[in-house]
């Protein structure tokens, strides 16, 4: 798609590309079964949580969400001097549903399948934050892919929701920083206002138009890495190692040494271990309810067959 949108000699790049991105726009609009006036199309889905912070947020609209969660959303309400309230999760990970209530904020980020546990939240928690919150609701699901539900269809009903996806996890293609969107077209209208006027270039429209009509391929692999992922899961059972049940294309998992300890030292031994062997999962050292934890993005089978031999390795020293 983007060799032929090059053509043969790369002419059409002195055009602009379609300043609302309008075929991408259609494609999101009928992957999701939706109106295209439901649908956004931006330079990553990055690049709408900040246009959303800009548009619902300020010095006297406050921005919430919940922790752990994704480590860009306080960034981006400092950036626009909106103070900002990090909600913990219950001491089981559950949604303290009236803490969000009580919150006042005027945005509320939902990152679902949540990272960095990985933990997947079903319909209808979603449909009990929208209902229950005075905010705009943003559902974050870069890694809804690997789950088995999306909220997207919910902006029919909620005009205060807002559904954000990405082709990087997903799609593999977290090099054309290509991301949607969909909320109601009121929404839209507000999101439009506030987007640079070429936000995406030619050659990301037409790859992402590509990637979101060819759903057969995009199901073999995420069927792959699903695969994978419970082959993980199944690994951390015999090793007796505790680990969140994973949505995502990852899984959060706490290891324990030979001599059964557990905790941040142990984690980062692992962690400078895999690392010393060029693996490279994610440590949390600043993060207290997960320092004890690494998560490990799931790869290929030979890959995953590296990061099981290597780990075995490890808890044996």
């Amino acid at each position: 798609a983007i060799i032929e949108q090059l053509g043969a000699d790369g002419a059409p790049l002195r055009l602009y590309p379609s300043p609302e991105s309008a075929k991408l726009r259609e494609a999101v609009a009928e992957y999701f079964g939706l109106g295209r006036e439901y649908a956004f199309a931006a330079n990553g889905s990055d690049d709408i949580l900040n246009l959303a912070i800009r548009a619902f947020s300020d010095t006297s609209k406050s921005v919430a969400a919940l922790q752990p969660s994704y480590s860009l959303y306080p960034v981006l309400a400092k950036i626009q001097d909106a103070s900002f309230t990090q909600i913990p999760f219950n001491a089981d990970m559950s949604i303290p549903y009236e803490k969000i209530f009580a919150s006042s904020a005027n945005i509320f980020f939902f990152t679902n399948p949540n990272a960095p546990t990985g933990i997947g939240f079903p319909e209808a928690a979603v449909r009990k934050i929208v209902e229950g919150s005075n905010a705009i609701v943003l559902v974050d699901e870069a890694y809804a892919p690997f789950s088995d539900w999306s909220a997207a269809g919910l902006v029919k009903e909620y005009d205060n929701l807002i559904v954000t996806g990405t082709s990087s996890k997903g799609w593999g293609l977290a090099g054309m920083r290509i991301g949607w969107g969909v909320a109601s077209p009121k929404i839209i209208e507000v999101l439009d206002r506030v987007r640079d006027s070429y936000n995406l270039d030619r050659l990301a429209q037409a790859a992402g138009v590509a990637a979101l009509k060819d759903r057969a391929y995009y199901g073999r692999m995420r069927a792959l890495v699903v695969e994978q992922r419970r082959l993980f899961e199944e690994f951390l059972d015999e090793m007796g190692w505790r680990y969140f049940k994973s949505s995502a294309n990852f899984v959060l998992f706490e290891p324990a040494n030979a001599r059964g300890e557990r905790g941040a030292n142990v984690a980062k031994s692992l962690f400078e271990f895999l690392k010393g062997m060029k693996i490279l999962p994610r440590y949390f050292p600043n993060e207290k309810r997960i320092e004890s934890y690494l998560r490990l993005t799931i790869g290929t089978a030979e890959q995953m067959a590296a990061v099981m031999d290597a780990a075995r390795k490890w808890a044996q020293l």
